[in-house]
């Protein structure tokens, strides 16, 4: 069923406003006057810290691009309307934000849409891990949207590796660590069942802890495994380091997710890397190499929760 672009509609008739040289925000006239009496300022300096902890990773885009991050910020009473958050996530929300469509030409082609409570007078010394982590895999998810669109099970590992493993934000984000060092194999979703998730629209519908983040639902937790099962694999048979094994996974997923989707650009991934096809999409042995991995570099605190699986 067609559905009018409301987004698009509110952005047309938008001002904006140049924070620095690498974030623009669109929003209405009523929300200017909040920002520019500052009421916003220490959320977007939290952002642009983010933004630089990415900018560690040296993705190069494609086409040299050097493109501004945008925020959409859009009223709190119409922000699931305007930014289309699912119902999975939309139940007794009063705020949050999400990556939509950029529609600013010297953008990402994805922008970050926020509503206006998430970032009125925040404080700017918030140092709470889960915090930066779901901040950064938004910020992820439009880093991706240069490569690639589509595919949710994909696009949701890599905007949870990007931080968690490409950043080692893992190490100090204890909770999940210990979530996944013990997670039952048989609770671990290979693609197959991901991809199946997604086109029913039940991918994230599995929370495992209440009152927490996306990284704590099953699908995120089997997608996250899959992608740093697959970004340390490339690691270790191209001898590349951590960032450059991201760097060529990200280029993979360009070239592959042109010419195929769903189950068949899990084949295509697998022979890019010359995998095995039906064990990279039935089989869940990237996903337990991740697992082990994590293990091995937190031995300590993981052997603990491990005790026993």
């Amino acid at each position: 069923m067609y559905e009018r672009d409301e987004l698009r509609e509110y952005i047309k008739n938008s001002e904006l406003r140049i924070f620095n040289k690498k974030i623009k925000i669109r929003l209405s006239s009523e929300l200017a006057k909040k920002y520019d009496k500052g009421i916003y300022t220490n959320y977007l300096i939290r952002l642009q810290k983010e933004l630089e902890m990415l900018e560690k990773l040296q993705i190069k885009y494609p086409s040299n691009a050097k493109p501004f991050l945008y925020l959409y910020i859009v009223p709190d009473d119409n922000f699931i309307k305007l930014l289309q958050v699912p119902s999975t996530f939309s139940k007794g929300k009063k705020g949050g934000g999400k990556a939509v469509t950029c529609y600013d030409l010297d953008g990402f082609n994805l922008a970050f849409g926020l509503s206006q409570n998430c970032l009125e007078n925040k404080d700017i010394n918030n140092k709470e891990i889960e915090r930066i982590e779901n901040e950064i895999h938004e910020l992820s998810h439009i880093i991706l949207g240069q490569f690639m669109a589509g595919n949710q099970a994909i696009s949701e590992g890599v905007a949870e590796a990007l931080p968690l493993f490409g950043l080692d934000l893992e190490e100090e984000f204890l909770s999940h660590q210990e979530v996944l060092v013990s997670l039952d194999k048989d609770k671990i979703y290979s693609m197959k069942e991901l991809l199946k998730k997604s086109r029913e629209r039940t991918y994230g519908d599995d929370p495992i802890l209440p009152g927490k983040s996306c990284s704590f639902r099953l699908s995120y937790l089997s997608s996250y495994l899959f992608v740093r099962g697959i970004m340390e694999i490339i690691s270790e048979k191209y001898c590349l380091s951590k960032e450059s094994s991201i760097q060529y996974f990200l280029e993979i997923l360009k070239t592959c997710s042109i010419r195929c989707s769903n189950e068949f650009l899990i084949y295509d991934i697998a022979n890019a890397l010359e995998l095995s096809e039906e064990k990279l999409l039935m089989e869940k042995s990237v996903q337990e190499k991740a697992i082990h991995s994590i293990l091995e570099k937190y031995s300590e605190n993981s052997k603990k929760s491990i005790k026993g699986r």
